[in-house]
C-alpha cells in the first residue's frame, strides 16, 4: 500500500512502466490525460498520497474524478473509508464505488457499504442509483453478507431491470452460490428461474447467465446434473429458438446465450467457443438500459 509520503506522480509514473510497451503505444491518449490530472491536482498543492487523502472533499468535482482515478489505480487502500463518505455526492458516487472495489476492503468498509444497501432495499422507495454503485463497491468482497444482498436486490421485483441484472451478473461470480445445500443458493436458483420469463431484457439476460453458473458448479454425473433447475430447461429451449434480440450489452442473440446456458445444465461447464465467440463481429451491441429506466447516472 503507498505511503503517505510517495509522490502521486512518481507512483503514476511507475504504474504505467509496469505496462507492456504495446499497452503505453495503445494508450498513450490515456497515459497523456492522467499525467495531466497530476499536473492540475500538484498546481493545487496536492503533491503526495496524505495531501490527496486530506485534500480530496475539498477539490472540485473534476479534480475530485482525477484524485478518485488515482486512488483506484493506485490502490491507496487507506483511502476507502474517504470514499464511502464522498458516495453521498452523485455525481462521484460510481466512480467511488469503483474505487473502493479496487482496493482492499476490510470489514468495518464493508459494513458500512451493506449498511446503505439495506437501507435503500428497506425503503419505500429504494434509490436504483445507490443500489447500482452499491453492487460495483462490493463486486470483488469475499463477504457473505454481500452476496445475500446482492441476492435481495435481484428478487426485488420493483426495482429496475438493469439493476437487477446487474445483481445477477455479481452474483454469478460469487463462489457461495455452488453449495447446494445453502439457502443462498435455492434462492438463487428460484430467481433465476423466474427471470427467465421475466418483462426485463436485462433480467432474462442475466438470469440465464447464472443459470449457466449455477449449473457449471455441478460436477456430478449426467444423470444427477441440475437436478434442481430442470424447470428451467424448457424455459431455455423456447428462449434458444425463437428469440433474436440483441442481448443488452452485447453482441450476441438472447437464443445464443440459451443455448450456452443449456450447454451449462447437461455437460456441467461452458462451451468451448461460447456465445461471444460465435458470434464475434456479427452485428452491433444491444443498448443498456440504465439511463433509459433511471435516468443518468
Amino acid at each position: 500500500m503507498p505511503k503517505q509520503s510517495d509522490s502521486l506522480a512518481a507512483l503514476l509514473a511507475r504504474f504505467h512502466e509496469r505496462q507492456s510497451e504495446n499497452w503505453r503505444r495503445q494508450f498513450r491518449a490515456v497515459v497523456r490525460e492522467r499525467n495531466r490530472g497530476v499536473e492540475k491536482l500538484v498546481s493545487h498543492g496536492v503533491v503526495t498520497v496524505g495531501q490527496l487523502l486530506e485534500r480530496l472533499s475539498g477539490l472540485s468535482q473534476r479534480l475530485s474524478i482525477v484524485g478518485i482515478e488515482l486512488i483506484s489505480l493506485l490502490r491507496i487502500g487507506q483511502a476507502a473509508p474517504l470514499l464511502v463518505d464522498l458516495m453521498e455526492s452523485r455525481p462521484l458516487r460510481m466512480a467511488c464505488a469503483s474505487a473502493i472495489a479496487m482496493c482492499s476492503q476490510n470489514e468495518r468498509i464493508t459494513e458500512r457499504l451493506l449498511r446503505i444497501g439495506c437501507r435503500e432495499l428497506d425503503s419505500s422507495h429504494p434509490d436504483p442509483h445507490w443500489l447500482w454503485t452499491i453492487i460495483e463497491a462490493v463486486r470483488r468482497s469475499d463477504d457473505r453478507r454481500a452476496a445475500e444482498l446482492l441476492v435481495r436486490i435481484y428478487e426485488h421485483p420493483a426495482l429496475p431491470g438493469s439493476i437487477r441484472g446487474d445483481a445477477a451478473d455479481r452474483l454469478g461470480c460469487e463462489g457461495f452460490i455452488g453449495d447446494r445445500r445453502t439457502s443462498l443458493r435455492r434462492r438463487c436458483r428460484v430467481a433465476a428461474i423466474l427471470g427467465l420469463t421475466d418483462d426485463s431484457i436485462d433480467v432474462q439476460f442475466w438470469s440465464m447467465y447464472l443459470i449457466g453458473q449455477l449449473g457449471s458448479h455441478d460436477r456430478r454425473g449426467p444423470s444427477r446434473r441440475a437436478h434442481d433447475l430442470l424447470d428451467a430447461i424448457p424455459i431455455l429451449k423456447g428462449i434458444a429458438a425463437v428469440d433474436q434480440r440483441i442481448a443488452p450489452g452485447y453482441w450476441w442473440p438472447m437464443s445464443a446465450e440459451a443455448e450456452d446456458a443449456l450447454h451449462c445444465l447437461e455437460h456441467g461447464s461452458w462451451p468451448e467457443v461460447d456465445a461471444a465467440e460465435r458470434w464475434a463481429g456479427k452485428g452491433e451491441r444491444g443498448p443498456m438500459n440504465h439511463e433509459r429506466e433511471f435516468g443518468p447516472l
